[in-house]
């Protein structure tokens, strides 16, 4: 699990792509492989309101009940064999943070400089935009499995007048079937699929 910012839009997993979880997913995917079955994309558009200098959290976890909530996106997936590959791009004036666990994802080493939208200097740190993935040519990517730490996105406003965020998702939904082991040539082909990296903090 760790988002990434492309320098274009990325083409999907496919059919026939083989994918390696390494270290920290879920048991039923950490240290694995898997080939891609079967692919398929839907798209996922979400809009809010976010008011003058404050800020909102979507967690891709489902609301209590299942369903859609202002707050909660229903992005993970409820099977083992399934995973989502998602491409994140925006419209609007907002900044969004991506985070793990109330622990933000884009911060640097030193003691204190992490994200923090209440301090002028350090709201401009580990934020994604509209400039960085485009709504209609989306570059940040996430891979999401079951039961694995929920991402959350904090969008926040830091404009003086009620801002609307738009954030084009293409949910490409992957069906896994685990392969006991892949040989070391067909490792570097181009059809294989990247190593997913999970980041601790």
């Amino acid at each position: 699990m760790a988002f990434e910012l492309l320098t274009e839009t990325p083409p999907l997993l496919r059919e026939g792509h083989f994918i390696n979880f390494i270290g920290g997913w879920p048991e039923a995917k950490d240290n694995k492989w898997f080939r891609v079955e079967r692919v398929q994309q839907i798209k996922y558009d979400v809009a809010r309101i976010v008011a003058a200098d404050s800020s909102i959290d979507l967690d891709f976890r489902a609301p209590s009940g299942g369903g859609l909530a202002d707050k909660n996106l229903s992005l993970i997936p409820n099977k083992d064999q399934t995973c989502y590959e998602l491409l994140m791009g925006f419209k609007g004036n907002a900044l969004v943070y991506p985070m793990y666990a109330n622990s933000y994802f884009g911060k640097l080493e030193t003691t204190n400089v992490v994200p923090d939208t209440g301090n002028t200097r350090l709201r401009y740190l580990g934020f994604f935009d509209e400039d960085d993935s485009p709504f209609n040519a989306p570059r940040l990517r996430e891979h999401v499995v079951r039961d694995q730490e929920p991402p959350v996105l904090r969008v926040y406003n830091d404009y003086p007048i009620d801002e609307r965020l738009v954030i084009r998702i293409i949910v490409n939904r992957v069906m896994l079937v685990a392969v006991s082991a892949v040989a070391e040539n067909i490792r570097q082909v181009a059809r294989v699929a990247k190593h997913h990296q999970y980041f601790t903090y």
